[in-house]
């Protein structure tokens, strides 16, 4: 089963207000990397089950996301948790360097909400 969802501009605002699970949402263009750019994604998902939402932007609003949320390339992943942007990865990665930037980005979260 696919754990990673195409997502438009409205719908990512929707998910943006949604649940308090953390969302990862990738920005990537249809290119030679881009099979291998969404396997990774794929594998980080399934190994984080239902702790991550995980999405990729569709590429027909990709020119907005730059915009948007100044996306100056691809690939990149952004991570967002209770509605705002907490970290971003930019360039190509792999499943293990995707999985410890989620780690990373969201236990410094953590850290930072201790007293």
């Amino acid at each position: 089963m696919r754990k990673v969802k195409t997502i438009e501009p409205q719908a990512f605002d929707v998910e943006l207000q949604g649940r308090g699970v953390p969302l990862l949402v990738a920005f990537l263009k249809r290119n030679e990397r881009y099979s291998g750019q969404v396997g990774a994604l794929e594998a980080t998902c399934r190994q984080r089950g239902g702790s991550l939402r995980c999405f990729l932007y569709d590429e027909d609003y990709l020119d907005m996301a730059t915009e948007r949320f100044s996306v100056k390339g691809t690939p990149t992943f952004l991570l967002f948790h209770e509605g705002r942007e907490v970290d971003r990865l930019i360039g190509e990665s792999d499943g293990d360097t995707l999985n410890e930037f989620i780690g990373l980005s969201l236990s410094g979260l953590d850290r930072a909400d201790s007293p």
